[in-house]
């Protein structure tokens, strides 16, 4: 009788969110410095759900109560089919939520993390090309895995054309580990698909895969199956800053491409359980199989990537051609670059710093996608 509850945003071939969250919360700028703007703290909404059935209690994720600034969100529902939410009436930089039970839903097996019983999310106005910073400090009073997630208000469609393009602080990866010790996760991307509302999605049900959406392996990530897991989570000082368009920022010619499996709706009906809740059951729904579209390929991974720094301050980068590649996208730290040939030359580095060079394959998006990052860390020693 386990049910899906409805999924949220994951990486560029697979991204969720509950698009029925989309609040379209008007984000006002408080500090601005050079082109980058921190923008106002956000309003925040909650969702606890699943499908209740007394003889399978550990089927539902349940909230036993939400503090958000002066704000005390309680009374969650028992016994109850569906989602239930609960939002702030202004606007906070954090909040302390108390899990009874975070659920698990429906088993997935190896390919897909579990759908999402507990989470948080807010929403911004997106402008088209510009690349946003989330930043957030969080802990919990016992070991808690978690998934930070970004979705648009277009169905199926990320604010990114793969990843976040960037990582800072312990955000390795959008799954997250958290601890009694407080730590900081900040996550940076370009709002390439033009989404006029972007939403931060903290995912907290229960991990039953060691696999993301995109089938990516993360089995150094998570150590260990965690289900019904009970606690205190706490997110502090969560900030999302404007820096201002991205200099390698084209307005797409065609719609981007969606992802194979529709992460913005449930596959079944939330508040119509498939078979009758009261009698325990082996799970009957299966996740709806997606319409067939024209298969589009994904570019190969960008090889061969050398760096050369002969002359004071300057990077010459090359790589091997990838067949379908209309152009490249080269990061080399903070800076995007798009390059029409395999070579690219960098000027202005710091003697001894530490650069990260990222490059992506880019094709006609009607043909191909994107390929994944491939990237080389060098330092600068002229």
């Amino acid at each position: 009788m386990r049910k899906v509850f409805n999924k949220v945003v994951a990486g560029a071939t697979s991204v969720a969110l509950i698009a029925t969250l989309a609040l379209g919360v008007n984000f006002a700028s408080s500090v601005k410095a050079d082109d980058a703007t921190t923008l106002a703290a956000p309003t925040w909404s909650f969702t606890q759900g699943g499908q209740y059935n007394p003889n399978e209690p550990d089927n539902t994720g349940y909230i036993e109560s939400v503090n958000v600034g002066s704000e005390v969100l309680s009374g969650w529902e028992r016994k109850v089919n569906g989602k239930q939410v609960q939002s702030s009436s202004t606007g906070t930089t954090g909040f302390t939520m108390k899990i009874e039970n975070t659920g698990w839903d429906k088993d997935w097996g190896n390919d897909r993390i579990n759908p999402w019983s507990v989470m948080a999310t807010n929403t911004i106005e997106g402008k088209a090309g510009h690349i946003y910073t989330v930043s957030f400090k969080a802990k919990a009073s016992k070991k808690k895995y978690a998934y930070v997630a970004f979705n648009t208000e277009t169905e199926g469609l990320a604010p990114y054309d793969q990843a976040p393009v960037e990582f800072g602080g312990d955000a390795s990866n959008q799954i997250i580990t958290l601890g009694t010790t407080e730590k900081t996760f900040t996550f940076t991307f370009s709002n390439y698909v033009s989404a006029k509302e972007i939403t931060t999605a903290i995912m907290l049900g229960s991990f039953n895969s060691q696999n993301d959406y995109a089938g990516n392996d993360v089995k150094d990530i998570i150590k260990e199956t965690e289900v019904s897991w009970n606690g205190t989570v706490v997110v502090s000082d969560f900030t999302i800053t404007d820096k201002g368009v991205d200099p390698g920022f084209t307005e797409p010619e065609t719609k981007p491409t969606q992802p194979s499996v529709d992460p913005t709706k449930p596959s079944v009906n939330p508040t119509k359980p498939s078979v009758n809740p009261t009698q325990p059951s082996k799970p009957s729904v299966q996740p709806t199989t997606p319409a067939k579209k024209p298969a589009v390929k994904k570019l190969a991974k960008v090889k061969g990537i050398k760096a050369v720094n002969k002359k004071k301050g300057t990077l010459k980068i090359t790589w091997k051609k990838v067949t379908g590649a209309t152009s490249y996208k080269v990061k080399v730290g903070k800076k995007t670059y798009t390059a029409k040939k395999t070579s690219l030359t960098v000027k202005k580095l710091k003697k001894g710093k530490k650069v990260t060079i990222k490059i992506s394959a880019q094709g006609p998006k009607a043909k191909y996608k994107a390929s994944a990052w491939a990237s080389k860390k060098v330092k600068i020693k002229k």
